[in-house]
Formats: structure tokens, sequence, C-alpha cells
């Protein structure tokens, strides 16, 4: 005989336009951003809060370096958020300018 608690009923997905009026105009961290922004400052700020965390991660080693802070723990994660940060804008950016490669070279 067949158990039917490890039968799961289908739900249907909800659509794009669903999604879009509970997810579009909220960031990651949960507050609500301009759904007037455009694509360039969006980039100018996702490429500041890169620069801020290279920022707190100099900071930190050199608050560790000087003997100011004992947080070598905290150092290492600031260096290793900001290395992630630095290397996924560079990994984007190399992707975008393919592409854009791509497309230039596309025949009409």
């Amino acid at each position: 005989m067949i158990n039917s608690t490890f039968i799961t009923p289908l739900v249907s997905m909800p659509t794009v336009e669903q999604l879009g009026s509970k997810y579009i105009n909220i960031t990651p961290a949960g507050e609500k951003k301009d759904a007037g922004m455009s694509f360039a400052e969006t980039l100018r700020g996702k490429i500041q809060e890169v620069k801020d965390l290279e920022q707190a991660s100099l900071d930190s080693a050199y608050e560790v370096s000087m003997g100011q802070s004992e947080d070598i723990e905290g150092a290492m994660i600031d260096a290793a958020k900001a290395s992630i940060a630095i290397e996924t804008a560079v990994q984007l950016t190399t992707r975008a300018v393919n592409a854009y490669k791509e497309i230039v070279q596309m025949q009409i």
C-alpha cells in the first residue's frame, strides 16, 4: 500500500506579474528601492558597495596590524568579503564586455 504522506500535491507557480509586485522593488537587505532607478545609478551604487567593502577590509587590517584591535577573525572575514565582491565585479565586467563585443559583431 502507498503511504500518502510522501506524496506532495502539485500547486501552480505564481506568474511573473505576481512575483514582480512582491519582489521587484525590494533589495537583498529588505528595504524598498526606487523603481525608477536607472541602470547607471544601480551600477554606480554597486561599485560603491564594492569600494566600501574594500575600505572596511583595509581599515580592519590596519587596526589589527597596529594593535588597535584583536579581532583577527573579523579582519579575515572583511578581507574575504572584499575579495569575493571584487572577483564578482571583475567577472560581471568581463561578461558584459564580451556580450557587448558579440552584439557588435552580429550581422544585421
